[in-house]
């Protein structure tokens, strides 16, 4: 079997120095791209039987290109996608599951610091409490991806971890299902995450996100520990403002919150210690927000405000903490990847410090755009919104 490995990865590398030298334009046969992954895949760990175990037979999966420019959470206004997502149905289903998994959530609960109702929330949204966790062919899926080089190398990344995922965990290739991009179990862990937070709660041995819920809500847990989750701290609060509120100081204690005439809602009162950020998720004509750091931890799980929000809601909602959100969202059409990106890259053109260019538009990103906005008469609500992309990109 050495000798067979070793002739096999010497061709591997022969291939590699033909595609190197063949003409840029020339884009390798889906196997011939495959096996330019072994050398990669191989450094990482993985031996050469798990390897070919996993590409045996492979072929792309031709419609996960349409798939990657579907996704729900950036193509409906914000308000649309919170309403569709926190459900009456699925509420009664969280509470339902709150009290199934009452003991296991609890423990959980104590050992990682986490709001054990955030974690049903995702649970409930990732795949509606393991009523469907994916049946996708899941390295299959990530070779694809890699293939078509949607998001660089990202899920090239992604396939190698899962052999490794795969051959950690004893799996076969049919037992390695999930969604179309690559995330398994019931809480919806791509195979890098897996690698990092899975956690075996029920001690049987096995990290199995897929057919044991205390695993996978217990990794889910881990996961937004691992991220910075604060304990005891809530995730924020829908709140009203008085008309005269200085949108510029967008960071401040709930004590001066409340001192500046800010109120939650709700009616409840805000907690003792702590401090938030003022957030409007849609645009100052929209809904108000004071977020926690939980709030960007939240995000870890999906960068999407639209998909955060809906995780923070429905952790209330299950809890009966909170009633729905009261007010108009603003019906506005969100700023696409593209748009994004360029707002980002000329207002760092500008001079302002831009975390970053990659079209992810988190807390810091909005405290550059609120500084924009205040120095050029704008309303400084921090959003990234079609007026400001106007004003920063010209178009």
């Amino acid at each position: 079997m050495r000798n067979t490995a070793r002739t096999i990865l010497s061709a591997l590398v022969i291939c590699g120095l033909a595609a190197a030298i063949a003409p840029a334009s020339a884009k390798p046969t889906f196997q011939n791209y495959l096996e330019s992954l072994y050398p990669d895949a191989a450094a990482a760990g993985v031996t050469w039987e798990t390897f070919e175990a996993a590409i045996s037979g492979m072929t792309p999966n031709t419609k996960l290109e349409k798939l990657t420019r579907q996704q729900p959470e950036f193509k409906r206004t914000i308000g649309q996608y919170v309403q569709k997502s926190v459900t009456d149905g699925r509420i009664r289903t969280g509470r339902a599951m709150a009290k199934k998994y009452a003991r296991t959530l609890a423990a959980i609960e104590r050992k990682y610091g986490v709001d054990k109702y955030a974690i049903l929330a995702i649970w409930g949204m990732e795949t509606n409490f393991g009523g469907y966790i994916g049946k996708s062919d899941t390295l299959r899926s990530l070779a694809t991806l890699g293939y078509i080089g949607y998001r660089d190398d990202y899920f090239q990344k992604e396939f190698i971890n899962a052999l490794l995922v795969m051959q950690q965990e004893r799996l076969s290739r049919k037992q390695m299902r999930g969604s179309w991009a690559g995330a398994v179990g019931h809480t919806q862990f791509m195979p890098s995450s897996f690698l990092k937070y899975a956690v075996d709660h029920n001690g049987d041995g096995k990290k199995d996100l897929w057919g044991t819920p205390s695993d996978a809500l217990a990794s889910a847990a881990n996961y937004l520990k691992g991220k910075g989750w604060i304990t005891g701290a809530h995730w924020g609060y829908q709140v009203t403002l008085p008309k005269d509120i200085d949108l510029t100081r967008a960071d401040d204690s709930y004590a001066n919150w409340a001192r500046r005439g800010v109120r939650r809602t709700d009616g409840g009162a805000f907690p003792k210690r702590g401090s938030a950020t003022l957030f409007f998720p849609s645009g100052i004509q929209g809904l108000a927000f004071l977020v926690t750091g939980n709030f960007p931890v939240i995000k870890e799980y999906n960068f999407s405000d639209a998909y955060a929000l809906s995780i923070a809601h429905l952790s209330d909602r299950i809890a009966d903490r909170s009633p729905s959100f009261r007010g108009e969202w603003n019906l506005e059409t969100p700023l696409n990847k593209k748009q994004r990106i360029a707002l980002q890259k000329a207002l760092a053109k500008q001079g302002y410090k831009v975390p970053r260019t990659d079209g992810r538009v988190g807390l810091e990103m909005r405290a550059v755009i609120r500084l924009y906005q205040a120095r050029n008469d704008m309303a400084p609500d921090g959003h990234a919104d079609t007026d400001i992309y106007r004003a920063v990109v010209g178009k």
